[in-house]
């Protein structure tokens, strides 16, 4: 019980501890996540000023004639110096700003917050810089690429023409393929997969700021290619994102600092949430005492049926009454019924066993004590053993012979060892054999049913035998079939209501004096039911005291 009471309380605490623990972090992740959503929309709300502002930063040189929007906010932007450059509102006293402005402006270094599609080195697509040509350049350009697409490919090549940011169509020269004919075409060919003077001039800059990067990383210097798409490309990524930067830095406004405040000119900052520790480990304390508490008081009322099964399993194994008094309809309540039936029938299988050993006793007994005391005589010379003499120890001997064949066949059946051999059985002839036996037997019906022979010849001749020695002088004992059941009735003495449960149980008998002219062994009844069981049947008997019994045999179809 100790042990059960133990584990009881360690999985409480645990389910505590485990619940106390989840909660507390389940408010704290809620707690953040909600913090997160309202800081994560307020910046969604502005998306808008951000991708104004950066695109204003692309076209521009300076901040010279920004405006910033209206609205219930006051936006403020400033140099990295916090250095006002544009104010919604008025009278800023530059001290009040936070450490951490709301975003930065950098056309060069996009924000991935507000820019979520921002290319890998976070360098806005559109800023050009000495790459872009000029409107002549643009408008050659798109001649040669319409030319080329067109009239020197075929129709079947005709699709639109992308182009880079700077302007520059972007036409796929294969020059692994036969050049198209044509003075015309092999010119435009040769425009469109050629860098003009501003981007070789441009690129070359930009070869010697990336090789200028390398060298003071200590990696060897690379010639600076443009792909497919007119873009260029280096074995290290870093080092051409920051000599792009260096280059564009001159074509776009300055990085600028943009703050979000309220209306009235409080500045937004991130809210930090703290929890008290100290609160939450006193809480916890609290709630594991409370659980300890009530899982004492649970554990207490469920071990206490269980103590009182244990002490009664206790006084059964000592041979006392081991009934218990638990009426509750739970689990363990169903549990004290099932010990309850079981002690009860252990009682009851007790009586029979002690029942059962005095009855086998008394029933050899008698036998051995008539053949021994017959044969003692004789030998002694006090009695002579004449024909007479030995037809009665005969007798004996068989009665004693019946009782334990009657034991042998009982223990087969409980054994599922009672082999059967069935046959299509005329039941017309089995009667007539039993009416030859039993003077007086009335037998009705007949028909064919698959049984045993021998076995149900047994069982008929066990009930019609036990009918006769119930049934006085004037009585009738009837063998009929009706309805394909096999009925053994008399107008015998009958059968006591409350004895009727126990006509099938072992060395029972209605005359508890078990003398020899009122009946045999108490076993016939018991192998009856054996041997119709064994067969896959059934049998029921109804009595009425005074009247006369019924016994009624059902055998499966074939």
């Amino acid at each position: 019980m100790h042990s059960v009471l133990a584990r009881l309380l360690a999985a409480s605490v645990l389910v505590a501890l485990c619940s106390i623990t989840a909660t507390a972090w389940l408010a704290a992740q809620s707690t953040s996540t909600s913090i997160r959503q309202e800081l994560g929309a307020a910046l969604a709300a502005d998306a808008a000023t951000y991708r104004s502002l950066v695109t204003f930063a692309v076209e521009h040189r300076d901040w010279t004639g920004v405006t910033l929007p209206g609205g219930n906010r006051r936006l403020i932007l400033t140099t990295p110096d916090r250095e006002v450059i544009a104010d919604t509102g008025t009278d800023l006293d530059p001290a009040q700003l936070p450490a951490t402005p709301s975003s930065v402006i950098n056309p060069l270094e996009l924000d991935l917050v507000q820019a979520q599609d921002a290319p890998a080195d976070r360098i806005d697509a559109r800023v050009t810089g000495p790459f872009r040509l000029t409107e002549r350049e643009r408008g050659s350009l798109a001649q040669d690429a319409e030319l080329y697409t067109v009239r020197c490919l075929g129709p079947a090549e005709e699709q639109p023409v992308p182009t880079t940011a700077w302007g520059r169509p972007i036409v796929n020269v294969n020059r692994t393929e036969p050049a198209p004919t044509g003075p015309a075409c092999i010119e435009a060919q040769e425009r469109l997969s050629t860098l003009t003077s501003g981007e070789s001039a441009a690129l070359n800059e930009l070869g010697v700021l990336v090789n200028d990067c390398l060298r003071q990383r200590g990696l060897p210097a690379e010639q600076i290619k443009m792909n497919a798409s007119w873009q260029p490309v280096s074995s290290n990524a870093d080092c051409l994102a920051s000599a792009r930067r260096t280059q564009l830095q001159p074509y776009v406004a300055p990085p600028a600092l943009l703050f979000v405040t309220d209306a009235a000119g409080r500045t937004t900052q991130a809210t930090v949430v703290r929890f008290d520790v100290g609160r939450i480990v006193l809480v916890a304390a609290v709630v594991l005492v409370l659980t300890v508490g009530v899982s004492v008081v649970v554990a207490l009322r469920m071990t206490r049926p269980l103590r009182t099964l244990t002490a009664a399993a206790e006084r059964m194994r000592d041979g006392a009454d081991a009934q218990v008094d638990i009426r509750s309809r739970s689990e363990i309540g169903q549990l004290a019924r099932a010990f309850n039936d079981m002690a009860a029938h252990r009682a009851r299988t007790d009586a029979q066993r002690k029942a059962m050993t005095s009855d086998i006793s008394h029933e050899l007994r008698n036998p051995l004590g008539t053949i021994r005391s017959w044969l003692e005589g004789a030998r002694d010379g006090v009695v002579e053993l004449d024909r007479t003499t030995l037809s009665s120890l005969l007798d004996e001997a068989l009665v004693l012979q019946h009782l334990i064949d009657d034991l042998q066949d009982l223990a087969l059946a409980d054994a599922g060892e009672l082999r059967l051999h069935p046959s299509e059985v005329d039941l017309r002839e089995l009667f007539d054999q039993l009416v030859a036996a039993h003077p007086g037997l009335v037998a009705t019906g007949g028909g064919v049913v698959h049984a045993d022979p021998v076995r149900l010849r047994q069982v008929l001749t066990n009930l019609v035998t036990n009918a006769v020695r119930h049934t006085p002088a004037g009585g009738t004992v009837a063998l009929s079939v009706v309805d394909g059941r096999i009925t053994v009735s008399d107008t015998g003495s009958g059968i006591a209501a409350e004895d009727l449960p126990h006509v099938f149980d072992r060395f029972w008998r209605a005359d508890p004096s078990r003398a020899r002219d009122t009946g045999g062994s108490g076993l016939g009844l018991a192998i009856v039911h054996a041997l119709v069981s064994a067969h896959g049947g059934t049998i029921t008997v109804e009595s009425e005291l005074g009247r006369g019994t019924t016994f009624t045999i059902t055998l499966p179809a074939r």
